[in-house]
C-alpha cells in the first residue's frame, strides 16, 4: 500500500466533497424503499422484515467500503495496490477480525435457516424477549422482564427457543392495602393459578414499581411451549377472580380537584 501520492489540492477536495454528497443521496435512495417495506404492517410479514433488516446492514457495510475506496482514489491513492495489499494485511489482522467474520457467517446462517424473525418471542442464552432487530453482526431482543434491549453477538447464538415459555405479569394493588395482606392475596393468586391449563410454573417475585395510583407487584412463571398467551390470559382472569373475592378493585388513575373559596 502506497500513500505517498496523496493529493490534497482544491480540486481533489471538491471532488471528494461531491463524492460524499452523491453517496449520501444514492444511499438514501436505496434505503428509503427498504424502510418503507420494513414499516409496512400489511404487505410485509415479520419474516420479510427480518430479511430487509439484514440486507440493509449488509448494504451499509459494502456501500461505506466502496465510498472510502473512491475517496482514496480522489486523493491520489493507487486503489489497485491498496486492494492487492489487503490480501497481505488480512493475514496480520486476521485474529482481530475473526470474531466479526464469525458474526457475519452465523448471521447468514440464522437468516437462511429461519431460526427466528423480528417480532418472535425467543429465549437465547437464557435471555427471553422479543426480537426487535437482526443484523450482520448481532441480534437485539427486548427483555421480557425489564424492557431492556439486549444485544447478542451472532456467533454466540447456538440455539434459540422460539415461542418461549417465560412470562411476567404485573398486578396493581391499592396503596391503602397493607403489605402483609397484599402479599397474602398475591400468594393466593399464584397458588390457584398454578392449577390452570398451560401453566407450568408460577412464583411471586415482589414489589416491582411504585405507580401513580397503585403499587405494582410482579409474578413470574412459565407456560407450556407455544401457549404463553393462553396461559397469561388465564392467569389474568384468575387475578380478577381473587381480587373480587376479597372486594378489592383494580386501581386506576384519579384526579383530585380542589376549589379555592374566595
Amino acid at each position: 500500500m502506497n500513500f505517498d501520492g496523496l493529493n490534497f489540492n482544491l480540486q481533489s477536495l471538491i471532488s471528494a466533497a461531491t463524492t460524499v454528497v452523491i453517496a449520501i443521496v444514492v444511499y438514501q435512495a436505496i434505503r428509503l424503499p427498504l424502510n418503507k417495506l420494513k414499516r409496512s404492517n400489511v404487505k410485509v410479514s415479520n419474516g420479510k422484515t427480518t430479511y430487509f433488516s439484514f440486507i440493509g446492514s449488509f448494504i451499509r457495510v459494502i456501500y461505506i467500503s466502496v465510498v472510502i475506496l473512491v475517496l482514496l482514489h480522489n486523493f491520489g491513492v493507487d486503489v489497485s495496490n491498496l486492494l492487492a495489499g489487503i490480501g497481505i494485511a488480512s493475514v496480520a489482522v486476521g485474529l482481530a477480525v475473526q470474531d466479526t467474520l464469525k458474526d457475519i457467517i452465523r448471521g447468514v446462517s440464522i437468516l437462511s435457516e429461519d431460526y427466528f424473525k423480528i417480532g418472535d418471542y425467543v429465549t437465547i442464552n437464557g435471555n427471553s424477549g422479543t426480537v426487535v432487530q437482526t443484523g450482520i453482526r448481532s441480534t437485539k431482543i427486548k427483555d421480557g422482564l425489564t424492557g431492556n434491549i439486549i444485544s447478542i453477538a451472532n456467533r454466540n447464538i447456538e440455539t434459540a427457543e422460539v415461542g418461549a415459555t417465560a412470562m411476567s405479569i404485573d398486578i396493581p394493588l391499592p396503596y391503602e392495602l397493607k403489605l402483609e395482606k397484599a402479599e397474602a392475596i398475591l400468594n393466593e393468586i399464584v397458588e390457584s393459578s398454578r392449577e390452570l391449563e398451560y401453566v407450568n410454573e408460577l412464583n411471586y417475585k415482589g414489589v416491582n414499581e411504585f405507580g401513580d395510583s397503585a403499587i405494582i407487584y410482579r409474578i413470574f412463571g412459565k407456560s407450556e411451549k407455544g401457549k404463553r398467551i393462553e396461559a397469561k390470559r388465564a392467569i389474568l382472569r384468575q387475578v380478577l377472580v381473587v381480587l373480587e373475592k376479597h372486594n378489592i378493585s383494580v386501581p386506576y388513575p384519579q384526579m383530585d380537584v380542589h376549589q379555592k373559596k374566595d
